[in-house]
């Protein structure tokens, strides 16, 4: 239960990042000035996102420390700059893996399509 909560909290956490990072400049100054009604609008948005459950529960609560940690990283020029480093590095993982699973299982045409 526990380790499914943090799985759904770490999945939504970087769902709400990417989300942040396009929101309009303004909104972004609200959130970091306002620290704390973003945790609970995070906790409470990831808790009605998962029904009520007790994983949701649990999912809320790790979702309430991970933004708290992103805020506070945020807030500082050089944790920013980590985070941008960070998801750079991840997509390139992304796209390595990609390239590997490719090359080790190829996708096979159906007959039908090879002749298009």
């Amino acid at each position: 239960m526990i380790t499914t909560g943090l799985a759904l909290a770490t999945i939504t956490g970087a769902g709400f990042y990417w989300i942040w990072r396009k929101l309009p400049e303004r909104v972004r100054k609200f959130m970091l000035r306002h620290p704390l009604l973003t945790d609970v609008t995070a906790c409470v948005l990831t808790y009605t996102l998962f029904g009520g459950t007790l994983v949701a529960l649990f999912a809320a609560a790790w979702m309430g420390l991970m933004t708290s940690m992103m805020l506070a990283v945020i807030n500082n020029p050089q944790g920013a700059a980590l985070l941008e480093r960070m998801a750079a590095r991840l997509a390139q993982l992304k796209k390595k893996m990609s390239e590997v699973l490719q090359q080790h299982f190829p996708v096979e045409k159906p007959a039908a399509l090879a002749a298009v």
